[in-house]
């Protein structure tokens, strides 16, 4: 299968560093059903544990990268002691999709030669971006990748330039592996990648078919019938899905009420919203909060 990515897609890529640092674990690195709203890099340095995720269960040792994209439930354990590298980031096209959830690769690959240097760097350049506990069941760890974000605007641009090189350069192996999947993200983002702009831009709006059928100058009809053969799903079931992935989003990282959620992802009835949440993840929001974020 030829990978999908393309020069365009990937320029118009947005990487934002959450969390950059070195942590010796021990056994108290074991977390079950963990998941979060953006992805993590692992660099092995030495000792060992194992990440359950995607069916299967890896062993990290050193030497390894290790890579576990956003909205990716897994388990960690440490047995004994895991000295590793971390780097917690995401990473935006400008339809607002995070590029790994478009995507099938590989998730464990040596590390080569530099790669250690290269997350050195990061910590030179993000030198205030730890993470204040390493318990994802705690309040602090989940709001801290929102307040990360609201504070990039801080760093300088070129420090911002360069450690987009250098994520690019850690993530290329990976990419390198990348086809594109079943998934409606990866299909919708080679076919329609200005609808999938316009609902970013207009995501707190009221989007009727005919509001997206005329960003790409078709008809309705024929709009709705092109987008399902392509992408597998109509397009107003595709975008329900965009604004269910973004209140996940904003259920892990914020306090904003389940009100307050409903209306940002454009719902102004948030009975509504709840019971279409209900069906779409398959817990109510109050209850997909309580469990992925205690």
């Amino acid at each position: 299968m030829t990978n999908p990515l393309s020069q365009d897609l990937l320029e118009a890529l947005d990487v934002r560093i959450l969390a950059i640092q070195r942590t010796e674990a021990g056994r108290w690195w074991n977390f079950s059903n963990v998941i979060s709203p953006f992805s993590r890099l692992w660099l092995i340095l030495d000792g060992e544990a194992t990440v359950r995720h995607h069916g299967r269960t890896f062993g990290l040792q050193g030497g390894q990268l290790h890579l576990v994209p956003l909205f990716t439930l897994h388990d960690c354990k440490c047995s004994g002691r895991f000295n590793h590298y971390h780097l917690h980031f995401v990473s935006r096209l400008a339809t607002g999709i995070d590029l790994l959830s478009s995507l099938d690769h590989d998730f464990q690959i040596p590390a080569t030669a530099g790669v250690m240097e290269q997350f050195q760097r990061l910590e030179v350049l993000y030198p205030d971006r730890k993470l204040p506990c390493f318990d994802p069941a705690r309040e602090d760890y989940r709001r801290y990748p929102l307040s990360a974000e609201h504070t990039e605007h801080v760093v300088p641009a070129v420090d911002r330039f360069e450690a987009t090189a250098i994520i690019m350069l850690l993530l290329t192996p990976f990419l390198r592996s990348a086809r594109g999947h079943q998934g409606v993200h990866s299909r919708a983002t080679q076919q329609f990648f200005a609808v999938q702009e316009f609902i970013h831009a207009h995501m707190q709006e009221r989007i009727l078919l005919g509001d997206l059928a005329r960003v790409v100058k078709l008809h309705p009809t024929y709009f709705s019938d092109s987008f399902h053969a392509l992408v597998g799903v109509r397009p107003l079931e595709y975008l329900m899905q965009l604004r269910m992935e973004r209140a996940q989003y904003l259920l892990l990282t914020s306090r904003a009420s389940v009100k307050q959620v409903a209306s940002e992802v454009g719902f102004p009835d948030a009975a509504y919203f709840t019971r279409a949440f209900a069906r779409w993840c398959g817990k109510t929001p109050t209850r997909y909060r309580a469990t992925y974020s205690a």
